[in-house]
């Protein structure tokens, strides 16, 4: 019954490098300029004596973990990226569920990321001078409930394409101006002033990396984190379940 599925991991892990592995050079490349400077920040603010809730060390961890699991923080699929070349159209004409068709694909394309980069990162991490090491094991479901919920906010970000009549480009510059900040991944709810991560943590998108990320790094307790990821999944899946399927007739593709 898993077999189909299974077989598109794996069919995805190999079109991720079908042009060779030098075409995930660019993405290594971004990912590491994007985490020296952000490395250097937190060391120099620590210098600086700056008063902030998390210790420099947590800083730099929180942020080496979200870069090095960059793709499972935030979740990105085909539905509600820019889909220039209707690859969701696609899964609509195959024998199989849209849902699992997405989810797995999707997890198939993380694995080359995972393997040649997220894997040597975490082994040179201690080289830096940086932790990696979970705080807690309820990081670890907590993870999980990040993933889940992320792909709930991209079938319910679809459902927007879709009701915009396919204007993915737009609802892709949405998307991604409202996770960046409101995930809680670029910057940690614990350092934002005026006491803005008392509420900002409780919205739906604190839920995602950022609510894992906290758990991991030892600066949120599993009962303040669990729960609520746990109930904004329940409440997201619902939504998006019920609005893909209303929403499903209106697609406008190849045409018609």
């Amino acid at each position: 019954m898993y077999g189909k599925y299974a077989m598109t991991v794996r069919m995805s892990a190999r079109a991720r490098t079908n042009g060779g592995l030098l075409y995930l050079v660019p993405e290594i490349f971004m990912r590491l300029v994007y985490l020296v400077p952000l490395l250097f920040i937190w060391r120099v603010l620590a210098e600086s004596g700056a008063e902030v809730e998390m210790s420099v060390s947590q800083l730099l961890s929180y942020t080496y973990i979200n870069v090095v699991a960059a793709d499972l923080m935030v979740v990105n699929t085909c539905l509600s990226a820019w889909d220039f070349d209707t690859r969701s159209m696609e899964m609509f004409t195959r024998p199989m569920s849209v849902f699992g068709q997405v989810i797995a694909r999707t997890v198939g394309e993380w694995m080359p990321m995972l393997v040649l980069f997220s894997v040597p990162m975490l082994l040179l991490a201690p080289f830096w001078g940086i932790g990696v090491l979970p705080r807690t094991l309820w990081a670890v479901p907590s993870l999980f409930l990040s993933i889940s919920l992320g792909f709930a906010f991209e079938f319910l970000f679809y459902c927007v394409t879709v009701r915009l009549r396919n204007v993915s480009w737009l609802t892709y510059v949405i998307r991604s101006a409202i996770v960046s900040f409101f995930s809680g991944t670029v910057i940690p709810f614990r350092i934002l002033p005026f006491g803005m991560d008392r509420w900002i943590a409780c919205q739906p998108f604190g839920s995602l990396g950022g609510a894992f990320l906290a758990l991991y790094v030892g600066s949120a307790e599993a009962a303040e984190v669990l729960p609520l990821q746990l109930f904004w999944n329940v409440i997201m899946w619902a939504a998006a379940i019920c609005w893909f399927w209303r929403s499903r007739e209106r697609m406008v593709s190849f045409g018609g």
